[in-house]
């Protein structure tokens, strides 16, 4: 007898700009100082399958072709599997030995409830190693704000996670390259 996979059901979000990371009703807002370069920890966050060290993200691919840059669309796999997120790059800047720069928003989530998300990370250059400054901003669609205030705590605890486990896979690449 055959299976039939079933294909999951997407969910448009709408499109935001930068000024979303500051003026969306839930912002969370991450600095960890990381024991590689800028230009390491750049490389390890934009390579294919990037995040695949963190618990609740099970695979990520870009769907455009290289260079990345403005315009690039990577899909993300999250826990539970059946979750996965869109994301269009509208902000790449890469400066060498100084700071990179990238966000983008999710244009379709296979998960209802948000209107828009956005996400931005800086890495910027330190005297010894970098720093990552991680920025989350998510709005929900009207009828799922109360649930979101409600699982405000559990959202921040799941993204703290992530940065922690970022921040542990850095500790352990460093270590690596030290040996």
């Amino acid at each position: 007898m055959a299976t039939l996979t079933t294909m999951p059901k997407w969910f448009e979000l709408q499109p935001c700009d930068e000024s979303f990371l500051s003026t969306a009703p839930m912002i969370n807002r991450f600095s960890v100082e990381l024991p590689v370069s800028s230009e390491t920890a750049w490389l390890e966050m934009t390579q294919a399958g990037a995040l695949s060290w963190c618990t609740f993200i099970t695979g990520s691919r870009y769907l455009t072709p290289q260079p990345l840059g403005v315009g690039t669309v990577r899909e993300l796999s999250m826990m539970p599997s059946s979750i996965k997120a869109k994301e269009h790059y509208f902000l790449w800047d890469e400066t060498p030995n100084n700071h990179y720069h990238n966000t983008f928003y999710v244009s379709e989530l296979t998960a209802p409830g948000l209107h828009r998300f956005a996400e931005d990370v800086l890495i910027e250059q330190l005297s010894a190693g970098s720093r990552l400054t991680w920025t989350f901003a998510i709005e929900p669609k009207p009828g799922f704000r109360a649930p979101l205030r409600f699982g405000s705590a559990i959202i921040t605890n799941a993204l703290r996670r992530t940065v922690k486990e970022t921040k542990t896979y850095f500790d352990g690449l460093s270590a690596r390259s030290h040996n």
